[in-house]
């Protein structure tokens, strides 16, 4: 029987065996506390009958724990380093429920994983390299697949600034980007000393739940032009809300059409983005688009 990879003294086992240098370039940072692993599992609530995605496996530390919940589900770990895929393949030999992936998550079509896994539930499982967790969090949520769950380790700025509400030194695009397509919640806290080798940086678990009824996506009228309303709001989040849509480096607004549309809206011209709830958010950049349009 496999013993548990997630200890200190199994990983630098596993590290010595297969004589693996760690790429300081892909974030290798390898989870060495079960404690942690099992917080994960629990707040994915893994039934056994879904696909599990896992991205960044590494050596198999959470890899062991997802195929352990498994009963009639599937797991699939993407991983982009092809020597830690060789080591898996080891590790895990005659593990029909395991499909690897050597790719870069990056470049996956999440749509076509759905389609070829229809009928599954799905859920993403993953302590993310810190460098690449926005852009692969954003891919997968902007592919608009059907997911039940996704249960992060990200860098406790990243968590914060993913949960954070208006009003909070936090809040920004990020907040609003994943809070337009799942609702997320911090689940718990990670100090550094978890991790081999051990980062600068203490982390955070986060889940993403859908909404039972989404409230924001089927408000907005142009997705493209919501974001980069978003964007121009936080590019200058000091500024008052007429000045950085009547002064964005990102979309072409006459200051008197916004200055308008703000009166029409209710909301004070002396007023911060940055204040805003994501539903005004969403009402101003209905009511200009529409007076642009007309215009």
């Amino acid at each position: 029987m496999l013993n548990k990879i997630a200890t200190p003294s199994e990983t630098k086992k596993i590290l010595k065996e297969y004589d693996l240098r760690l790429k300081k370039g892909l974030g290798q940072n390898f989870l060495i506390d079960y404690n942690i692993i099992d917080i994960i599992i629990n707040a994915a609530e893994i039934d056994g009958d879904e696909l599990l995605i896992e991205i960044g496996p590494g050596i198999g530390s959470l890899t062991q724990a997802l195929l352990e919940e498994l009963k009639d589900g599937k797991l699939i770990a993407i991983e982009k380093d092809a020597e830690m895929v060789k080591v898996l393949k080891e590790i895990f030999p005659q593990q029909n429920k395991l499909k690897l992936l050597n790719e870069d998550a990056l470049a996956i079509e999440w749509k076509k994983i759905a389609k070829e896994n229809k009928g599954m539930g799905i859920k993403v499982i993953a302590n993310l390299p810190y460098y690449v967790t926005t852009p692969i969090i954003m891919s997968i949520l902007e592919s608009e697949i059907e997911l039940e769950k996704m249960i992060f380790m990200v860098q406790k700025e990243v968590g914060e600034r993913m949960s954070s509400g208006p009003g909070t030194k936090k809040f920004g695009s990020l907040s609003v980007a994943v809070q337009y397509h799942m609702k997320p919640e911090i689940v718990h806290q990670v100090p550094s000393s978890v991790f081999l080798p051990q980062p600068d940086v203490d982390s955070v678990i986060v889940s993403l739940t859908p909404y039972s009824e989404n409230p924001h996506q089927k408000k907005v009228i142009d997705q493209e032009f919501f974001f980069q309303i978003v964007k121009s709001i936080f590019q200058q989040r000091r500024k008052t809300l007429r000045n950085s849509l009547s002064k964005s480096a990102v979309i072409n607004l006459d200051r008197d059409l916004v200055t308008k549309a703000l009166e029409l809206e209710g909301i004070g011209l002396k007023k911060r983005g940055e204040k805003l709830e994501i539903s005004e958010m969403i009402s101003i950049t209905n009511r200009l688009y529409k007076m642009r349009n007309k215009n």
